[in-house]
């Protein structure tokens, strides 16, 4: 466990140069770069909570995405890909607390990137090495993902039953640990009751082309998933 939250603190603390969130819309957008826009989504009462918040775990550290090679099928200079590595050399990007536009149960994000084709690599620690959305970006691109929210995926669609408070008293360190629980996510697209996109953006946004059954390494060293869910038909 130590380990891999010591992964995630690295990935988050080490953001890629190939990706950058940014908190305002430059005043002048960079023509060499694609623009990412993605919206996080509170489900109510379930365990999906934002990047940033200490609340829930494993939903702290949100969305990951990487550069990707569709011929080679993997995360570039990895796995299957290795002779075709990032410019940069750390495709990964994971981010968290630098949201363009904050709303009640949502946080707007945009994220300077660039152009390549790139794959939703995993929520938090859970890889969707297992099959996940791919999709291309063109210099100059600015593109709505839409609007995503994650739960945790249970296997039989029911979360098992926790050890009671009792149990976990006298046992101590003993004690059944709770299992680990891959993440799945949602996307969808943007409605009248979502956080409005920035009013400079809106007449050069185009909505995303996803592509789906994107397979690549677990590079994320925690569960792995489909994006759409174990339960979900292939």
């Amino acid at each position: 466990m130590i380990a891999r939250v010591a992964l995630l603190l690295l990935l988050v603390t080490a953001r890629a140069a190939s990706a950058e969130p940014l908190t305002t819309v430059p005043t002048t957008l960079d023509p060499a770069k694609a623009y990412v826009l993605v919206e996080y989504k509170l489900i109510a009462n379930t365990m999906a909570n934002f990047p940033g918040s200490r609340k829930y775990y494993p939903q702290i550290f949100g969305l990951s995405f990487a550069r990707y090679d569709a011929t080679l099928a993997d995360v570039r200079g990895q796995g299957r890909a290795v002779a075709n590595p990032a410019p940069d050399k750390r495709p990964f990007e994971a981010f968290r607390n630098r949201p363009l536009v904050k709303g009640e149960g949502a946080q707007l994000f945009l994220i300077a990137v660039e152009p390549d084709t790139w794959v939703v690599q995993g929520w938090a620690d859970t890889s969707f090495s297992l099959g996940s959305y791919r999709f291309q970006l063109a210099a100059g691109d600015i593109v709505d993902l839409g609007v995503v929210s994650a739960l945790a995926d249970w296997p039989d669609g029911q979360p098992p039953k926790a050890p009671s408070l009792a149990k976990l008293m006298l046992l101590g360190p003993f004690a059944k640990k709770p299992p680990v629980t891959p993440v799945r996510v949602s996307f969808r697209a943007r409605g009248a009751d979502d956080l409005p996109l920035p009013p400079e953006l809106v007449a050069r946004v185009r909505n995303v082309e996803f592509a789906p059954g994107a397979t690549f390494g677990n590079y994320l060293g925690g569960p792995v998933n489909r994006i759409e869910g174990v339960n979900a038909p292939k």
